[in-house]
């Protein structure tokens, strides 16, 4: 499979500039948005358990397809692992084989694991289910396992040899296809790209701590936690200066997005699909359109 570097540009969200390049940067910034909003107290996780007995749901195939996919969600750049060195593939795929272990691999242990200083990496055990949580859980993972199998199916039919395509030309691909499978898959494939690029470990993708390394982040401290010298003089990236009243001027509208309980109602009404969230927040910024 190719693992060609350079400008990605998502199928969606749509970009209200559709004349700027997208960056590794803005891919960060996007990654983070949904993080933030997916990390919302009350919201379930999407869970993308791994291990040596983790159980595989998809095919050689569709795994190698699924991998030339979330290889176009973040790509690697200037030297920075992406999705595809992070294993966020194998990510969602351990997610759609969460059940067939027991307990089923959803949600994983605590309170800390070994990288902070604990004897024990309690992250690698898995919490048990209880009836309410497997029942919901199960049709979830249902749900999920029908609409990555038939979009990755569909994708490889209609363009065949999609794995072995140069970066650009699966760009292309991604963005062009009409096909209603293809499309539904990439509605939550963005979002578990990010997810296994840069969640804990012990949920399948991050292989390594490489997608935290990629953005500088330590990962989790506890119960290790930061010395004193590393709270009060921090290393600091100088970010370029803000333009403050003409930020707010293009974005006020989109001020409402700055609380959890717009970030939740939004987050409802998409139930999970990237691609209507995406929606709901095109039509939140349509008055900024013309501004940017």
């Amino acid at each position: 499979m190719t693992t060609d570097t350079g400008p990605i540009d998502l199928p969606w969200p749509a970009r209200l500039n559709r004349s700027a390049q997208p960056t590794r940067r803005g891919v960060l910034a996007g990654a983070a948005g949904t993080v933030a909003l997916l990390a919302v107290p009350g919201l379930p996780a999407v869970a993308v358990p791994v291990g040596r007995d983790r159980a595989r749901y998809l095919d050689e195939d569709q795994l190698a397809t699924l991998a030339a996919v979330v290889d176009r969600v973040v790509p690697a750049d200037d030297g920075t692992p992406g999705a595809l060195a992070a294993r966020a593939h194998e990510s969602i795929d351990a997610l759609l084989g969460a059940f067939r272990t027991d307990p089923p691999r959803i949600y994983a242990g605590g309170p800390f694991s070994d990288r902070g200083g604990a004897r024990r990496n309690d992250f690698e055990r898995f919490l048990p289910l209880d009836a309410y949580e497997r029942k919901a859980w199960k049709r979830r993972v249902r749900r999920l396992q029908k609409v990555y199998t038939r979009g990755l199916d569909a994708l490889a039919a209609s363009v065949p040899g999609f794995a072995d395509l140069p970066g650009p030309l699966r760009d292309l691909a991604l963005q062009t296809t009409q096909d209603p499978d293809v499309a539904a898959m990439m509605g939550v494939a963005v979002t578990h790209a990010f997810e296994g690029t840069w969640g804990a470990p012990e949920y399948g993708g991050n292989r390594d701590g490489l997608g935290w390394e990629g953005i500088g982040f330590d990962g989790d401290r506890q119960p290790r936690g930061y010395t004193d010298e590393e709270v009060t003089d921090p290393e600091i990236e100088m970010l370029p200066l803000l333009d403050v009243t003409s930020a707010l001027a293009a974005y006020g509208p989109a001020m409402a997005l700055a609380t959890s309980e717009a970030a939740m109602g939004l987050l409802a009404e998409a139930e999970g699909d990237l691609r209507v969230l995406s929606e709901r927040l095109r039509a939140l910024l349509a008055d900024v359109e013309d501004l940017l």
